[in-house]
Parts: structure tokens; C-alpha cells; sequence
């Protein structure tokens, strides 16, 4: 019997302010009706892993094709890897999301330090972070349509779901408390047999972008969105970031 390789943690979730976010990634193309699947979540810079992150305090959340939600835990699985498992008894698309979250201040000479204002007082700028990692997981043959949101404060929707080829374009919505979010920058990651590349694109007027699948590969998309709302004596401003991940197919 094969025995299960024991996860090394080597923490960098300090490295999120430098623009660490988690991402998450199938073991496998799709599920089948009253079978389970299971779902890598890494962490790095824009699809490039880089160690763990502390995974206590972390959530997960799949919602279901008629839309019941479970919480779902973060399990050990491999040296740059975190997984998450969930039953699929029906054929459908289901919505899986993890969320991240902590606080950190940047001091008067531009260091940072994990905590809130209330354990650094003289801080320069506390900020209070969300991090959400999305994907959408197929569970039946050739399915196609548009699957269930999760209703999460930053969000990336796509107009469909389905097996992508190189050469597909791809319509995604970025919303921010359920209203799209225009004038966006996203950054874009695609890992294939041709390589590893990153560029933006902003979406537009309504928040929408059309991808052009150009290659094969795993594709990443994030968001990122900074609202000047906080808390008196605790953080001063809130930092969201969403990741949305899909595979293209030849």
C-alpha cells in the first residue's frame, strides 16, 4: 500500500501582501453522479505555487447544482498542496470556493507585520483581507450551462460553463456585492504543453471581459478590488481578491 506523502509546511502566507492569493485546481477533468471529487487549493503568485499558507481560520464552501451550500474542511495532501473533497450524488455544476482571511499593517517605514491597529497603534495603514479562490467543478458528460454564484462580496462569473478548446472565447463577469465592477484590472495566468505566460486585461463598462483561449492549459483569473471601509481602531481599509480557475483542452 502506497503511503500518503505527509505535506511540508513551509509557510509563506506572510508573502500575501507582496500578491500571494490561493487558487483551485481539480484532481481529474469531472466528477459522476453519485461519486466524489477531489479539489487541489495552492497558493503563490499568479498560478506559480510557492510553499503553504496557514490553512486554520481558512473555509470552504460548495454550492450544489439546485444551490444547497455545504462547508466543506481543508485537509493535508501534498508538499504544495491543501485539499478539499465533496460528495456529487446528482449531475450538475457545482460552485466551490475557499476563503481567506487575516489583517496586516505597513508601518511608518514601509514594513509590513501581521496584526490590526489594536496590537500596532501607530501603524501608517492597517487593512483587513479577503481572499476567495473559485472554481467550477462538471459532473455528468458535455454539460453546458450557466451555473449557481456563490454570493460572495468579490465575485468572477462566467456567462457559461463548459469544456473549453484552444481557440473558445470566454465571457466572464467581475462583480463586487452582486454589481459589476468596471475599470478592472485582471491579471491572467495560463500554464500548458507551450509554456507558462501572465498579462491584464480590464474588463469593461459592465464589468465583462471575453477571453480569447488561445492555448491549451490551466488558466487563472484574478481580481483584485480595495474598498476604503473599515473599522475604528482596527484597520482601515478592506483588500478583496477573488481566483477563478479552468482548464482549456486542445
Amino acid at each position: 500500500m502506497k503511503e500518503k506523502q505527509k505535506v511540508a509546511l513551509c509557510d509563506t502566507t506572510d508573502l500575501m501582501v507582496y500578491g500571494h492569493e490561493p487558487w483551485l485546481e481539480m484532481a481529474g477533468s469531472h466528477g459522476h453522479a453519485g461519486g466524489s471529487v477531489e479539489v487541489h487549493v495552492k497558493w503563490g503568485h499568479n498560478m506559480r505555487t510557492d510553499g503553504l499558507f496557514r490553512k486554520e481560520g481558512m473555509a470552504a464552501l460548495v454550492v450544489a447544482p439546485g444551490g444547497e451550500k455545504e462547508e466543506l474542511a481543508l485537509a493535508d495532501g501534498g508538499p504544495d498542496y491543501y485539499t478539499v473533497g465533496f460528495s456529487t450524488p446528482v449531475d450538475g455544476f457545482y460552485h466551490l470556493v475557499s476563503k481567506n482571511t487575516g489583517s496586516y499593517v505597513l508601518d511608518k517605514e514601509g514594513k509590513h507585520h501581521q496584526g490590526t491597529r489594536r496590537e500596532h497603534p501607530d501603524a501608517a495603514q492597517a487593512i483587513f483581507y479577503i481572499q476567495y479562490a473559485q472554481t467550477f467543478v462538471s459532473v455528468g458528460h458535455d454539460l453546458e450551462g450557466v451555473p449557481q454564484g456563490a454570493g460572495t462580496l468579490l465575485e468572477i462569473i462566467p456567462a457559461v460553463w463548459k469544456q473549453w478548446r484552444a481557440g473558445d472565447e470566454i465571457g466572464l463577469q467581475v462583480q463586487f456585492r452582486g454589481k459589476p465592477l468596471d475599470g478592472t484590472a485582471l491579471d491572467i495566468a495560463c500554464n500548458g504543453p507551450g509554456g507558462y505566460r501572465q498579462w491584464q486585461e480590464m474588463t469593461g463598462g459592465d464589468g465583462r471581459i471575453n477571453l480569447r483561449a488561445q492555448a491549451p492549459g490551466r488558466y487563472l483569473v484574478v481580481a483584485r478590488h480595495r474598498v476604503p471601509e473599515g473599522e475604528e481602531g482596527v484597520y482601515d481599509a478592506l483588500s478583496l481578491t477573488a481566483t477563478l480557475s479552468f482548464f482549456v483542452a486542445k
